[in-house]
């Protein structure tokens, strides 16, 4: 292996690179659409489960048929449409067990990702996502909900950005779409949006502190939460500022004061 390495090191760098070709072209109609449909999905304008008609849309966006179908069949390939019998293609639906896989693994992503930022936290880094929360108390008052959506991703992916780990912020991105798809439909149906943004500034408050241990118990406190949205968005009964409240008696020791 080191003369391996060695006649590596000793091979000289090519002076003349290949050539890649000329400049990029427009993207095509089909890739013009997807980007559309993505943006409109990942954003939570359709809604998981809604029906895409290739007719409507091609009306819509005054095109044909042909590219509308072409882009459907990419964002199929991309996860985020399935075909189902007698409906024809749908935004993706999630399961029960796909949200919870999602949740899981978003929640044990990010605690790791929040223990190699709190060593590396500027005063930049600081008042970024200060100005990320206050844009998210601002949107909840205004109940602006897409834009809420945005900021709420931002802040996350920022705490990715901020921990320096590539590989981790790789997987994160590699995930990113169905990942908003589920944050969407979430903060859609939870109208406290304040209540979310308060557990947001939590993490940063937890965050500023220092130290590592408040920030990981800040983001399960917050995933925790986020399990609860799941149960109520999964048909539960009662809306998720009750279901804390009654999960945290049912989980208080017996004869506590």
């Amino acid at each position: 292996m080191p003369g391996t390495v060695q006649r590596l090191r000793r091979l000289p760098a090519d002076p003349s690179p290949p050539t890649l070709g000329g400049p990029l072209s427009f993207r095509t109609l089909p890739e013009q659409v997807v980007a559309r449909l993505r943006h409109a999905i990942v954003t939570g304008k359709l809604r998981p489960g809604t029906r895409l008609v290739e007719m409507r849309i091609a009306e819509q966006m005054q095109t044909s048929r042909g590219p509308v179908r072409e882009a459907i069949g990419l964002l199929e390939r991309e996860g985020l449409v399935v075909k189902v019998p007698h409906r024809g293609a749908c935004v993706l639906e999630f399961d029960p067990r796909l949200l919870q896989e999602a949740a899981s693994l978003r929640g044990r992503l990010e605690e790791f990702a929040v223990s190699l930022v709190v060593p590396r936290l500027g005063a930049d880094d600081l008042a970024r996502l200060e100005s990320l929360v206050q844009g998210m108390e601002d949107a909840a008052r205004r109940h602006a909900v897409q834009e809420f959506n945005n900021l709420d991703y931002r802040f996350h992916d920022a705490i990715f950005q901020i921990a320096g780990h590539h590989i981790l912020h790789d997987v994160w991105r590699s995930m990113q779409r169905r990942f908003r798809i589920f944050l969407a439909s979430t903060n859609a149906i939870n109208r406290n949006l304040k209540m979310v943004a308060q557990r947001h500034r939590a993490i940063l408050v937890a965050l500023a502190s220092r130290k590592p241990a408040d920030g990981r118990r800040a983001i399960r406190a917050h995933f925790a939460w986020v399990e609860e949205e799941l149960v109520f968005l999964l048909g539960a009964h009662e809306p998720p500022e009750r279901m804390g409240r009654s999960r945290r008696k049912r989980s208080a020791p017996q004869g506590s004061g």
